[in-house]
């Protein structure tokens, strides 16, 4: 891969509980000026998935810290309001994930609960309406540790080889690489961001 473009989706209307994401983005894409190619990979935010698949949750049904209890493997660090926790996904980020932005009032949306089998479903209906191969990559935004400013991070994936291993292969100098693995799907997410806006109706 010498060559990247990073191509926003726009139109995408607002999700409901069991709308057909591989369906809609074809339907908006064949309306747009945006071609389809082979192997194309689409980098689909978690917040629409979790709408899809009813993972909404209306808090004047539900305790936050109930919900953060039940989303939480292991409760890692407290400090005031907020909560590092270990996700069932095995991911370690601010409140188990759970989010309140771009949802309704009084409302938070909890993470997918197999954000795999989430890109899976995309990737094979999609291409069974493209027929076309593409990738998936399901992204959600994590805070650093020891950084300022978040970043995008995959947190799912389908038809693409989520690191890019140069373990065993020599450097320029002849030096065998010992542990270097490239997060190729976590970096396209992340730049998959820039043309991502946190206010407006572009989802991919």
């Amino acid at each position: 891969m010498n060559e990247i473009r990073i191509i926003p989706i726009e139109g995408i209307p607002e999700i409901k509980v069991d709308d057909n994401l591989a369906e809609i983005t074809f339907d908006v894409l064949n309306k747009s000026e945006i071609g389809i190619e082979k192997n194309d990979i689409f980098i689909v935010t978690q917040k629409i998935v979790s709408k899809s698949e009813g993972m909404e949750r209306d808090l004047s049904n539900y305790d936050f810290e109930e919900l953060l209890q039940s989303e939480s493997k292991k409760i890692i660090r407290k400090r005031g309001d907020l909560v590092i926790a270990k996700t069932h996904h095995g991911f370690i980020c601010a409140n188990a994930g759970i989010d309140k932005s771009n949802v309704k009032k009084n409302s938070a949306l909890l993470l997918p609960e197999d954000p795999n089998k989430s890109a899976d479903k995309f990737r094979k209906r999609f291409e069974s309406l493209a027929n076309l191969p593409i990738a998936v990559i399901i992204s959600d935004t994590f805070g650093r540790a020891w950084r300022k400013g978040q970043v995008n991070f995959a947190i799912g994936s389908s038809g693409i080889s989520p690191i890019d291993s140069y373990i065993g292969k020599l450097d320029s100098f002849d030096n065998e690489l010992n542990a270097t693995e490239i997060a190729v799907i976590d970096e396209l997410a992340s730049a998959a961001e820039l043309v991502m806006k946190k206010t407006i109706d572009i989802y991919q």
